[in-house]
């Protein structure tokens, strides 16, 4: 702990007067924002800004944090994790002032932190009721299920006493809510704005998504209401019952947080992913599933395809990246927005009619951060996706008339989910941490080889966070869904084979045997205590004080991993599961459950080195946790099987890398009408080209590297435009970006290399584009929106020109380099210089 650290609230996110939701350095989050913020600022106008700091560290820090909680013009503040949430409304101070104006109430509780954050969370679709506009229709837990829990006593009482999990965290909507919503999406017209800041969020991008919406099946749903808070994953249904826009089980709705004043909605797209990656948690507790020879030609594979779309021009970026965020604490969001906007210069640039093998940059900045997560460790798993796995009870409260036998899994396309049975579902909660319906599972489609139960073949389902012995195995269906891969030559893979020897024993059969009990976390042995009135700063002072006894979430999953890759067995008596000890860190209620939580993961530690055992090198560098170690202890390491694998990914990496470097440059460029227009203004443009590269090589130390992270990027790009601004008429103005394209590519930078960075970023490509359209060498988008918020959308290119020469002789021209030979007689700037 540092005594002198600088302890001060920074800003995370605001939103000047009636604009838009923006970072601290003014980046606008696409089509994100925070709804009741929202409503907030039309009732009340003025400013909002949201502040972060750090849990506290020492007495002095806590008293800095009780300072700023008792400001009047914060309106609310909350503990999230590691850090605390200070929410301030410029022109309504006074602690939850607004909220209850509106008709909002948050009432004081162990998770009423948790519900308070659905009042600052951007997402992409936000929308009010009133109060007679929906109607939920609730049902109790086995609603919909084919066993009858009550009479059959063939049932285990153990399914009998947990039936409440069949539609815990899962519900269904209308899909006219989702279009109501939909609706609320803003139209942004670039020819009647000029703010560089909202440069990406254009109607062809809101086009798409609003279609990617409206296909949509699965969405993450906030619904706020007088009863309460319903929370969790929702399948939108067109045909529901007469007069039901909602249909779920009552204790889904979380009693912290309500809104007499109609519906607050609140949604996200939760759709299902064709890939999966491994992840260091899977591999270490599934190892099976991951053999080093298996990875390494998966890698192989992965970067043959990608370097083939590279150099055949049809690798683009994820487009769904422009509009979507991930709002992850670790995540920078000037990074995230940054990331998105590179995303968008090369949908802009394959929009205008080029291809991405036209600009060096481009191609090569494309091709290597698609093997960013290779570059991770992350490799692409054939035959396997990331999906909900949900109860066959669900299914049919979305429409779904399934029936799924014991033992198996089928995949809903309609739904475009795995579902199991009712049985199953129950059964699985103790081996996937504790899941709900609106949890992801990595799926596994493999063929298993070997003696016994397991053999044929099978479906491996694995949670992210898992433990020890955190899998199932279900039998495929024959005649059903499965995914297939392909190798780079076209080969299709399908059902993988491996190996059914030495599985770990599953972690829900271990507790069932007695070889795993549970000691249970210190407010599991006391009496239920519940917080009562509204919620106040008092509440806050409580989680702060909580979070600062402990709870390190990273350094206990860390601990667990470890002793799992080094050890390889259950724990006869944990404290806890281990989704119980990272839900109590990320959100505390308990001052002993924290401080369990944190001698339990020493205590796992203690029980690596008392072992004998070494510990994987990468693991222990990544991932290690010294302070869990006594004065003198040092841990036993050894590059293994994880470790060995990710130097091979490394050097796979830096392999694709270079080839990627080196086909760009020598065969990546734009068309020599490029270079044509461009000479008028060639000379011109050397000094401005020489002093950018000069500003890159100072702020990044490599001009190749294309990473544009930090304000001072901004400033750079800024200087560029600068030079163009400078330029007497829109005709030089254009000739000036064009010289300044081809200058980029016929002069290499010191370090040899050809780059059109200089152009191809969001402050100086509008330019760019602008011009290019002048010239008739890019496709001109004409947008149209009507009274209802329609956008109608044509492209087209100029094909001729008209100018009025000195004399006021009116010429057209239908070659683009002679209408600039004509214009340029007029203007100040004479000749190539």
């Amino acid at each position: 702990m540092s005594r002198n650290r600088i302890y001060k609230a920074t800003c995370r996110m605001k939103i000047d007067s009636k604009g838009p939701l923006r970072s601290k350095e003014n980046y606008q989050f696409g089509f994100y924002d925070p709804g009741m913020i929202r409503e907030m600022l039309d009732e009340f106008g003025g400013d909002y800004t949201m502040y972060t700091l750090p849990i506290p560290q020492s007495a002095r820090e806590l008293r800095i944090a009780k300072q700023y909680l008792y400001k009047p013009e914060v309106q609310y503040a909350l503990v999230d994790k590691n850090k605390i949430v200070f929410v301030v409304l410029s022109n309504s101070p006074g602690w939850m002032s607004a909220l209850n104006h509106l008709g909002y109430r948050v009432e004081s509780g162990d998770k009423a932190n948790k519900r308070l954050k659905s009042a600052h969370r951007p997402t992409l679709l936000n929308a009010r009721f009133d109060k007679d506009e929906i109607s939920i229709l609730e049902v109790d837990s086995t609603r919909f299920t084919r066993y009858d829990f009550e009479n059959d006593d063939t049932l285990s009482p153990y399914f009998r006493d947990n039936v409440d999990r069949l539609l815990d965290g899962g519900f269904v909507i209308s899909t006219r809510l989702i279009q109501k919503a939909v609706e609320n999406l803003p139209v942004y017209e670039p020819q009647t704005n000029d703010d560089s800041q909202e440069y990406y969020f254009d109607p062809r991008v809101r086009r798409n998504l609003v279609n990617y919406l409206l296909r949509n099946k699965a969405w993450n749903v906030r619904i706020i209401f007088d009863k309460g808070h319903l929370k969790g994953n929702a399948f939108a249904v067109a045909d529901l019952p007469e007069g039901i826009d909602v249909i779920c089980e009552s204790g889904n709705i979380k009693k912290e947080m309500f809104y007499d004043n109609g519906f607050r909605f609140l949604a996200e797209p939760q759709p299902a992913k064709t890939k999966t990656l491994t992840n260091e948690q899977t591999m270490v507790n599934i190892p099976k599933l991951f053999r080093k020879s298996d990875m390494q030609m998966w890698l192989k594979e992965e970067y043959i395809k990608l370097f083939d779309d590279v150099k055949s021009g049809t690798l683009l970026s994820n487009w769904r990246s422009i509009y979507q965020r991930t709002w992850k604490d670790k995540e920078s969001p000037e990074e995230n927005e940054e990331r998105a906007r590179m995303s968008y210069i090369g949908y802009r640039w394959t929009s205008l009619g080029f291809k991405l093998t036209d600009s060096p940059w481009l191609a090569n900045n494309v091709g290597v951060r698609h093997a960013d997560p290779f570059k991770k460790n992350r490799v692409p798993v054939p035959c396997a996706v990331y999906e909900q796995v949900i109860s066959e009870s669900l299914a049919r409260m979305a429409g779904e008339e399934l029936i799924v036998e014991q033992g198996t899994i089928v995949r809903s396309n309609e739904l475009e989910c795995h579902v199991v049975n009712d049985l199953d579902y129950i059964e699985m909660y103790d081996s996937h941490g504790g899941p709900d319906q609106d949890d992801f599972f990595q799926l596994f489609y493999r063929e298993m080889e070997g003696k016994g139960q397991h053999v044929g073949y099978k479906v491996i389902v694995a949670r992210s966070p898992n433990g020890h012995g955190e899998y199932s195995i279900f039998d495929y269906v024959p005649g059903e869904w499965y995914p297939k891969s392909h190798k780079a030559d076209g080969t299709e893979i399908t059902f993988p084979k491996v190996n059914n020897y030495g599985w770990p024993k599953r972690l829900s059969e271990a507790i069932f045997e007695g070889e795993v009990a549970y000691k249970g976390l210190p407010s599991s042995h006391e009496p239920k205590k519940h917080r009562t009135g509204p919620y106040t700063q008092e509440d806050v002072e409580r989680d702060i004080q909580i979070a600062m006894k402990g709870g390190n979430v990273g350094g206990y999953v860390n601990a667990a991993i470890t002793h799992s890759s080094t050890i390889g067995k259950h724990r006869p008596n944990p404290l806890c599961s281990l989704e119980d000890a990272i839900d109590k860190c990320i959100n505390p209620d308990h001052e002993l459950d924290v401080v369990a939580i944190d001698m339990e993961a020493k205590q796992i530690m203690q029980e690596v080195i008392a072992s004998g055992k070494p510990i994987e090198t990468t693991l222990w560098l990544t991932r290690g946790t010294p302070w869990y170690l006594d004065e003198g202890q040092e841990p036993i390491l050894h590059d293994g099987s994880i470790t060995k694998t990710y130097k091979t990914f490394y050097e796979m990496y830096k392999s694709y890398r270079d080839e990627v470097y080196t086909w760009t440059q020598q065969n990546c460029r734009p068309p020599e009408i490029i270079h044509q227009l461009g000479a008028r203004m060639y000379y011109a443009t050397l000094n401005t080209l020489r002093e950018f590269r000069r500003l890159s090589y100072d702020a990044n130390g490599d001009i190749n590297t294309g990473t544009i992270t930090t304000k001072h990027w901004d400033d750079i790009y800024k200087s560029v435009t600068r030079a163009i601004d400078r330029m007497p008429r829109e005709e030089d103005k254009h000739d000036y970006v064009i010289g300044l394209y081809s200058a980029s590519i016929k002069v290499p930078t010191s370090q040899g290399a050809i780059t059109d960075q200089l152009v191809m970023n969001n402050k100086v490509f509008p330019y760019l584009e602008r011009a290019l359209q002048f010239y008739g060498l890019a496709n001109i988008v004409n947008y149209h929106v009507d009274s209802t918020g329609k956008v109608s959308i044509r492209s087209f290119k100029n094909t001729e020109w008209w100018y009025q020469d000195s004399n006021g002789d009116l010429h057209k021209y239908t070659s683009p380099l002679e209408f600039q030979k004509a214009h340029a007689k007029d203007s100040p700037i004479t000749g190539s210089i």
